[in-house]
């Protein structure tokens, strides 16, 4: 039999093993101890069968802005995802969000829609701004969006249930991806002129809802990125 497919048949036996029935959850223990020692499979195997990855294209920019990488970070941490940036040559970079379960699934649906959101918040922000110079424009852009990122953090928090993790992600990345590097970003620094955008950005942020696109979910706000080199 098809390792892969032994591998599965033990894990829904685990998954019978939660039951309420005492005497439900001991056979499906036993079974799924059976299967293992027969195809000698090992208990990391089998935790390592739960990670799974979802990825979403970050555009053609060779280092994405801060918020954009705050935003995936926060997201990725939200949902206890590891977060990486593929930089394949030749194609859009990617960011690749690792974790258990649904969880890399429902993490880059909540990025994808509120990288969405928030890039045309920004871009209107910045269109409604009465002054000349593209560097101040896209400067008080930034400030804005680093407000907006402060407001939303909460949200993302609440939208994760938050508890649940995986050492096996770390044995997946290592296997799959060997090493890797780290991709720094620093926010815009802030003036006090800047107070009206900030406050822009927050009020902006209010109007952010989220809601589960699909029934399970798996969860874990803002780091140094993980890049795969």
């Amino acid at each position: 039999m098809d390792k892969s497919k032994v591998i599965e048949k033990i894990c829904k036996c685990l998954r019978l093993s939660e039951s309420c029935n005492p005497n439900e959850a001991a056979a499906a223990i036993r079974q799924a101890q059976g299967l293992m020692r027969m195809y000698d499979i090992t208990e990391e195997q089998v935790a390592g069968s739960s990670i799974s990855e979802a990825s979403v294209s970050s555009g053609s920019s060779y280092k994405p802005p801060f918020w954009s990488l705050a935003l995936s970070d926060i997201v990725a941490k939200s949902f206890a995802c590891k977060l990486f940036i593929s930089r394949k040559e030749g194609q859009h970079r990617e960011y690749r969000f690792i974790g258990a379960g649904h969880s890399p699934l429902v993490c880059s649906y909540t990025f994808k829609v509120l990288h969405r959101r928030l890039k045309h918040s920004r871009r209107e922000f910045i269109q409604s701004l009465a002054i000349e110079g593209r560097a101040e424009k896209t400067r008080r852009g930034d400030i804005f969006a680093q407000a907006w990122l402060f407001r939303i953090a909460q949200l993302v928090s609440d939208f994760a249930d938050n508890d649940k993790g995986s050492d096996d992600i770390e044995e997946y990345i290592k296997k799959n991806y060997g090493e890797t590097g780290e991709l720094c970003a620093s926010p815009k620094e802030v003036d006090n002129p800047d107070y009206e955008d900030i406050l822009s950005g927050m009020r902006a942020a209010q109007e952010v809802q989220l809601y589960n696109p699909i029934e399970e979910q798996t969860p874990f706000p803002i780091g140094k990125q993980v890049v795969r080199n």
